[in-house]
């Protein structure tokens, strides 16, 4: 690959694009069964069994204080990992893997830059919409990687 470019896993949820770099995912596997946490933070929907690895899968809607969805055939589970953990994240659907010249990246405005929006890591400008690119280690909040860490 040409230095410089690099590739992003773009992803859905509730009508905004957010990015993975593609060497950030592992797999993007079809929703399975999930089995139900109890008292788990409610964007932790659950865990699934890949090959005998018990993985939380987060709800992206959830944890960006979204709607829930009705479930479609389009939605995916995006395997990828914060802050050391393995985690499936949950989003409506996986749209393109993109490349891109990393000089188009923009850091993200400060306006937009809070405690509560620390997953940002920057934006890609397309032409018909805007890609937040997610840094992974901070998508969680304390309580759920606290869980992730203490009950799995």
């Amino acid at each position: 690959m040409a230095k410089g470019i690099e590739q992003l896993v773009t992803l859905r949820v509730d009508g905004e694009h957010f990015g993975i770099p593609i060497t950030q995912v592992y797999e993007i596997i079809f929703v399975s069964k999930l089995t139900g946490i109890a008292r788990a933070p409610r964007s932790i929907i659950g865990v699934i069994n890949l090959r005998g690895q018990i993985i939380p899968v987060i709800d992206l809607r959830l944890l960006f204080d979204k709607p829930k969805a009705e479930p479609t055939k389009r939605q995916r589970i995006v395997v990828t990992q914060s802050q050391g953990k393995i985690i499936g994240l949950l989003v409506d659907e996986v749209t393109e893997v993109l490349r891109i010249l990393e000089g188009n990246l923009e850091a993200a405005p400060d306006t937009l830059m809070t405690t509560y929006t620390s997953y940002i890591d920057s934006i890609y400008k397309l032409e018909d919409r805007i890609v937040v690119l997610l840094q992974m280690d901070q998508l969680l909040i304390n309580s759920e990687m606290d869980f992730i860490h203490s009950a799995l």
